[in-house]
């Protein structure tokens, strides 16, 4: 078990074929996708491998940049083949990953995490 007291944040490693990045990130339950790094990576990335249409928190559409990723959750030796999207400046982890872990957010305090 992962237990964390940087409510409501975990570290994630993420490996993106050559690069491998450490973060902080944000356990966000209204995000239903995988993964989301600072755009500001683009330009170290390069291409992406693809581009598809985004619908943001606000409700309006953009389309970002796409890669596929390996996501390691440290503490709990768990690595997910995700897909990626680099978007503002914060790396949230979604509900694709959420979904396949055992997440308690604990009365505001701390997050303990289950494979």
């Amino acid at each position: 078990m992962l237990v964390s007291s940087d409510y409501p944040y975990i570290q994630v490693r993420v490996t993106i074929g050559k690069y491998r990045l450490s973060y902080r990130a944000l356990l966000d339950t209204g995000f239903d996708g995988y993964l989301v790094l600072p755009e500001s990576l683009e330009s170290q990335l390069g291409a992406p491998q693809f581009r598809v249409k985004t619908v943001l928190a606000d409700g309006s559409e953009s389309m970002r940049p796409k890669f596929r990723a390996a996501a390691e959750i440290v503490g709990l030796d768990l690595v997910y083949v995700v897909r990626l999207t680099l978007l503002g400046e914060e790396c949230l982890i979604g509900q694709g990953i959420i979904r396949q872990l055992k997440v308690t957010f604990d009365h505001g305090k701390q997050v303990l995490v289950e494979p």
